[in-house]
């Protein structure tokens, strides 16, 4: 099966290539060819690795979705036209920086591999207590519905426009004309993630014929985070489980497969609600809407990138760095800190998407945002390294503790990819982060293996009627 994979992937990049050479000759298709060269490259690469990596296969498949299929779209029909801005001053420098943070990722993917060799995948059978993982994914819960309901009063957030698929609004009606400085609740809210990572080893426990209890608790959690319409908060801890299952499960499944009906899946449910939360009288859920909203303009990060490109450092000058120095102050929530300043990417983002839209541009975007061209490429270098270093200790982690905590650090990694904005984004997802190292200490029961019952003494086995054993 992977042979046959293999040589479908490598048709379908011979196919791409001979696409490409169509391209007409001008800059903007010479850096798009360069991109998608390279890209072919890399995915031939990862999938063909003896010690697969679920991590950059992942990054690889965001690039593809979010900036290189809408990169394409752009030079094939020339509308360079998002959200009512029309970024054609900076496509030639957008293409130029996709082409070379795909080219840095896959230089650091393959230099880290080089320095430190991945081992073979080592999976885990970890004997767990089926009511110590209950009593944690209930109490995640209950605490994001507590403060889903402090939002409601101290806000004065209407409850009736939580599940935003049924508002007239749609996506933003639960915090749109909220009062006070209370956000750090709904970082809050993303500590129910917890109970999707637990799901696995809830249900690979040795009581995993109780199993009612724990996919009803999985389903509220979805409920909590994807009732917004805010669909990283339910992907992160989403792929984080997908981690902890492929490191725990007994069955012999190639990830090849899981990584590519993982990706259909979240697609398939990230069009589906990507559609149902537009305003009711944009909300026409059918197939062929569904199937195509993944590919539509709410997942275009090439044309936020271009407008990035012509904005800085045309109107703004690079951040140096800053952007990534505000992370620290950026934890601290508005409500103990009035006068936090805002966040100089989100600034930048201002500039581009006066109307805030909701426009975004990848990680990447953030590094040239900061250092320009040069940060681009020894940031994508750094960060493939980190990748395959992260993929490395999941691979040769001996302790469930470290797979759990490795495989969310891991989910937060790939929604950070496709954000652009390191500091807001770590912050929303502190709370997961922080509940899940809390579990994983040494000295938390929560992950601590079982026991098995200790024989009983000569004493006791008298009482008890136990045979004792006679020299």
């Amino acid at each position: 099966m992977s042979r046959l994979f293999g040589g479908f992937i490598i048709a379908l990049s011979v196919g791409i290539a001979v696409a490409i050479m169509r391209v007409p000759t001008s800059v903007d298709g010479f850096w798009l060819s360069i991109l998608w060269g390279t890209w072919i490259v890399t995915i031939v690469w990862a999938l063909t690795r003896p010690s697969f990596s679920v991590l950059f296969t992942g990054l690889t498949v965001e690039m593809l979705l979010f900036v290189i299929i809408p990169a394409t779209g752009v030079q094939v029909s020339g509308n360079a036209s998002l959200a009512g801005y029309n970024y054609q001053a900076g496509l030639g420098r957008a293409y130029e920086i996709c082409a070379l943070a795909q080219l840095g990722l896959l230089a650091g993917a393959m230099s880290a591999r080089t320095l430190w060799p991945i081992p073979r995948f080592k999976r885990l059978s970890p004997a767990l207590s089926s009511a110590a993982l209950d009593r944690t994914a209930r109490r995640s819960v209950f605490v994001a519905i507590c403060a889903i309901l402090a939002f409601s009063v101290l806000a004065h957030a209407s409850l009736r426009n939580f599940f935003v698929y049924t508002t007239s609004i749609g996506y933003g009606a639960f915090s749109m004309q909220t009062t006070g400085s209370f956000g750090f609740l709904l970082v809050i809210e993303c500590i129910a993630g917890l109970a999707l990572v637990l799901l696995p080893l809830r249900l690979g426990s040795s009581d995993s014929s109780r199993w009612f209890s724990p996919v009803l608790l999985a389903l509220v959690t979805t409920f909590l985070l994807l009732g917004g319409g805010q669909r990283v908060r339910f992907f992160v801890p989403a792929i984080a489980a997908g981690l902890v299952w492929l490191k725990t499960s007994k069955r012999n499944i190639p990830p090849q497969q899981i990584v590519a009906v993982g990706t259909l899946v979240l697609v398939l449910l990230g069009g589906l609600v990507g559609v149902a939360r537009e305003a009711a009288g944009s909300r026409h859920v059918t197939f062929s809407t569904v199937l195509a909203e993944p590919f539509g303009s709410g997942n275009d990060l090439f044309l936020p990138l271009a407008g990035l490109a012509s904005t800085v450092p045309g109107q703004l000058p690079y951040l140096r760095g800053s952007s990534y120095l505000q992370i620290p102050i950026f934890a601290v929530p508005r409500a103990l800190w009035k006068s936090k300043p805002q966040s100089d990417i989100s600034t930048v983002i201002t500039v581009l998407d006066p109307g805030n839209s909701g426009l975004a541009f990848p990680e990447f975007g953030e590094m040239y945002a900061n250092f320009g061209m040069p940060g681009v490429i020894i940031g994508c270098l750094i960060l493939g390294v980190l990748v395959e270093l992260f993929t490395r200790r999941l691979a040769r982690s001996e302790s469930i503790q470290d797979a759990v905590f490795i495989s969310v650090g891991d989910a937060v990694l790939l929604g950070i990819f496709i954000r652009g904005s390191v500091a807001p984004m770590l912050t929303t997802f502190l709370g997961l982060l922080i509940a899940t190292a809390l579990i994983c200490r040494q000295r938390s029961q929560v992950l601590a293996p079982v026991q098995p019952p200790e024989p009983p003494t000569d004493s006791r086995s008298r009482r008890a009627g136990w045979p004792v054993a006679t020299e």
